[in-house]
Formats: C-alpha cells, structure tokens, sequence
C-alpha cells in the first residue's frame, strides 16, 4: 500500500513538473533560433555554435549526475537543477548579441543535465514491471500536452509582443516549477539484502546490462545527430521558403510535434506491453525515415505540418518501448547511472548535428542538413539487431 502511494504521489507531482516545463520549453523553443539569428545577428553557423555549446554543458553533465543520484539520492540534485533551470531564459532577454548568450546557455545546459536523468529513473523508482511503461506512457503525455499549446501560445504572444516577450514567461512557468520539485520525496531504492536466486539473478543483469548499454548509446548517438542537425533551422527554413508569421511556427510545432508525439502515447505503451520492443523500435525508426527528408520539400504551409506529423507521430511510437527496455534491463541500483549515460549519449549526438547544421546549410545549401537528418535516423535502427528482449512471455 505504502508502495502504490508512493508511486501516485511522485508520478503525479512529476507529471505536473513535466506539464510545467513543456510549457515553459516549448514556448521558446520554435522562435529561439530565429531570436537568435534576427535580433541578435548571430550567422546560421553561429547559430549551431550556440545550440552545440548548451548541448555540450547537457551532456557533459549527465552522467555525473545519474550516478550521484544512484549513490546520495535524487532529490536535492533535482531541486538544484529545477532552480538553476530558471534563470538563463530571463538573461536571453537581456542580451544583445549572440556572444551574450554563451554563459547562459551553457548554465541552462548544465542544470538540464543534472535533472533530466534524475527525473527518468523516478519513474523507474516508484513503478514496478508491470506499471512502467504505463507510468512513462502517462508523464510523457504530461510533456506532450504542454509541448502541444506551448509554440502556438508562445508564437501568438511573439507577434503581438515582440520576440522577447516569451523569454520572459518561460522564467515564470521555469521558476514556478521549484516549489514542486520540493514537494517530490527521495525515491532512491536502497540495496537490500537478497536471497540466492535474487541475487544470481542481479549477477545475470549487470553481465547483460553493460552491452545493452553500448547499443543503446549508439542508437541515442545516432538518432541525436539526426535531431540535432534539423532543429536549429527547421523555423529558419519555413520563415526562408514561406510568408509565414511567429504564430504559424507554433502551430506547426503544436501540430506537427505537440499532437503527434500526444496521440501515439497510450498506442505506443500497448505496443510495448504487447510486441517485442526492439521490433517496435526498429519499424517506428526505419518507417519515418523518409518523411523527416520530404519535410524539405513541402510544397505549401499545409504540407509542412502533415509531413512534420507523420515524421514524429510515427518516431515517438517507440518512447515507451525505449524506456520500458531499458529499464529492464538494467539493475535497479544502475538506474539513474543508466539514464544519464543514455541522456549523455543523445546529447552529444544533438551537439554534433547542431554544430553541423549551420555549416552544411552556409556551404551545401538548405536542404542538407534534411537529408544528413533523415540517413541518421535510418541508420540509428541497426544497433537494435544486437539488442535482446527482456520480457518474459507466459
């Protein structure tokens, strides 16, 4: 009983600490890149120099942070993440060209890289096998409802505003969000003593854990790469190639993100309960492959937002299975060691294709970065064949 309390209480107040900061991200996320490059005159290869650098900070920092939770506990790293998390969007304002941004970017770097593995292996914590993918299901849809009205929202309040203005409402929404990372209780699981079999059995998963690991952290490589050279000139590119207003790029990061990562979530956490997951995941990579490429191509404003849906409605199938997998597979006791590795692993594919976007667009053209995204993406589906399902079948 106690257990299940445990679980309600922190899945809840983490759902809500998720709705909080989808809202705060995604309201500034669509129009940062053209923040950057129209009012601070910031070239488009600079423009992948800044996102490189706060994408370094992230991953630089995660691993250490998955395993200082693992051993003193999750809590209060999560507190001081949550509270440094607040303050760079509020100096974002403040700046006046893009070098001014260097320092702050980095902090918010380094503040996600202490939360975001911790708030991973909570769930891990508070859930037994068979309540977490339902559990990573749930607060992914808490994500994903603010990530749907966030851009719409923060693209209206740019053009009746300025561009400024949703800076300033993400350090209220980012700020807000402390007093409920104190309310969070430690969820660390403890080593216990164990019985024989018990204890063969956490001998079978650490010897299975470490190549799992490896796999995993090439696919998060791989796939990170393919996200992160796209996402600093996806807005550059439709303000470029279509008449378009701030609050059309919310719309179509409302649409052809918000809702289509919402409506895959419960279908994708029956597919991960239901099917082999590495299979979930191979299909779901390779399937949406070609649709991140012809994203490029979009002929009008309606095409943009059904190709960009199609991309990431069909990719995010897999988010449940991805998780629930690696959890799995994994000693309780490695989890958040585990999650920030992994964290780690993507973060630095993101640095890479960040710093890649701005230079491929500058000397190869615009559509390059679209075609280096969609192979990456592909090819993040081959590691899975070495990949092993851990779900025993009655």
């Amino acid at each position: 009983m106690n257990r299940f309390m445990a679980y309600g209480r922190n899945i809840l107040i983490l759902s809500i600490i998720f709705l909080a900061s989808s809202l705060a991200i995604e309201m500034v996320n669509p129009i940062w890149p053209i923040y950057i490059k129209s009012s601070l005159s910031a070239s488009m290869t600079e423009l992948g120099i800044v996102f490189s650098l706060s994408n370094a900070a992230t991953a630089v920092m995660q691993i250490l942070s998955g395993y200082l939770s693992d051993k003193y506990g999750r809590k209060r790293l999560h507190v001081l993440g949550t509270l440094l998390a607040s303050f760079p969007p509020l100096m974002y304002v403040l700046a006046n060209n893009w070098m001014d941004l260097i320092p702050w970017v980095i902090l918010s770097g380094f503040s996600i890289g202490l939360y975001l593995p911790i708030r991973q292996a909570i769930v891990a914590d508070v859930s037994s096998t068979k309540t977490m993918a339902s559990a990573y299901s749930w607060t992914n849809i808490s994500w994903l409802v603010g990530s749907t009205a966030a851009p719409f929202i923060g693209g209206m309040i740019a053009d009746l505003f300025g561009l400024r203005f949703p800076f300033f409402i993400c350090f209220i929404l980012r700020f807000a969000i402390f007093p409920l990372a104190l309310f969070m209780e430690e969820t660390r699981r403890k080593s216990q003593v164990k019985a024989s079999n018990m204890k063969n059995k956490e001998v079978v998963m650490i010897n299975r854990y470490l190549p799992t690991l490896v796999l995993f952290s090439l696919v998060n490589i791989i796939q990170g790469l393919g996200m992160g050279v796209t996402a600093p000139v996806v807005p550059v590119f439709v303000m470029s190639n279509f008449q378009v207003d701030y609050t059309f790029i919310g719309v179509l990061y409302a649409i052809g993100f918000g809702v289509a990562s919402l409506i895959v979530q419960i279908p994708g956490a029956k597919c991960s309960n239901r099917f082999d997951r590495r299979k979930v995941m191979f299909v779901t990579f390779v399937a949406s492959t070609p649709f991140f490429l012809l994203f490029a191509y979009s002929r009008n404003t309606l095409e943009l937002i059904v190709l960009m849906f199609l991309s990431n409605a069909i990719l995010n199938l897999h988010w449940s299975a991805y998780q629930t997998l690696t959890m799995d597979a994994t000693p309780a006791s490695k989890w958040g060691l585990v999650n920030g590795v992994l964290a780690t692993a993507f973060w630095i594919g993101m640095m890479m294709g960040n710093a890649l976007s701005g230079v491929l667009w500058d000397n190869l053209g615009m559509l390059v970065p679209f075609y280096v995204s969609s192979l990456a993406i592909g090819l993040s589906a081959l590691p899975l064949l070495g990949l092993k399902e851990t779900r025993v079948r009655s």
